[in-house]
């Protein structure tokens, strides 16, 4: 049975839309690689140079935020919700309908850019197996990927002003008021100790 349900996702500065792998898939079936075996994608976006990069130097953050760059967007399959949870992160479970899927799929799926084959851009890399591609749109401060995931929970129907949500903070109290409260973190049962 299809997922009627999606995921806001906040770790440190950035914020991510977690949506079901299929639903991404019907729209870009190009993923099919990365979010092979997976359930849910994570999806964010970034300035060009600086989100993803391995040499994040504080010039190149001044740089995202003070002069208008180009963006990239990332995406990452997880298999199990649960277990990509972290103490320094929170989940937010948003149920919804497929109809309401569908339309933060469209949204993710139009800041893709393609070459002249219909082909999506590849720009890099992470370990954890996260991929980075050219995306449409420009970053900058006042339009930074904390923005960009508002834009996609107001689509989803939630009340938020995404003009205005430029921090994490921001974007996160907006899901709170709308009535969701953060998934509790599973921790490992503690080691017995010997007697």
């Amino acid at each position: 049975m299809p997922n009627s349900q999606f995921y806001f996702f906040r770790d440190g500065i950035h914020t991510h839309l977690v949506v079901p792998s299929s639903a991404l898939l019907r729209v870009l079936p190009e993923l099919g690689e990365q979010l092979r075996d997976t359930e849910w994608a994570r999806i964010g976006w970034g300035d060009y140079l600086y989100y993803g990069s391995a040499q994040q130097s504080l010039m190149l953050g001044l740089r995202a935020l003070l002069l208008p760059t180009r963006a990239t967007i990332a995406v990452l399959g997880i298999a199990d919700i649960s277990q990509h949870r972290s103490a320094t992160s929170r989940t937010y479970s948003i149920d919804t309908n497929l109809g309401v899927i569908d339309a933060v799929v469209a949204f993710i799926s139009r800041h893709f850019k393609i070459d002249k084959s219909q082909q999506l851009i590849k720009v890099r890399t992470r370990n954890s197996g996260e991929i980075f591609f050219q995306s449409r749109g420009i970053y900058m401060c006042i339009n930074t990927c904390n923005n960009w995931t508002s834009r996609g929970l107001k689509i989803a129907g939630l009340r938020c002003l995404p003009l205005l949500n430029f921090l994490p903070g921001q974007v996160e109290r907006s899901v709170r008021r709308n009535g969701y409260l953060p998934m509790p973190i599973l921790l490992p049962p503690p080691l017995e100790q010997a007697s």
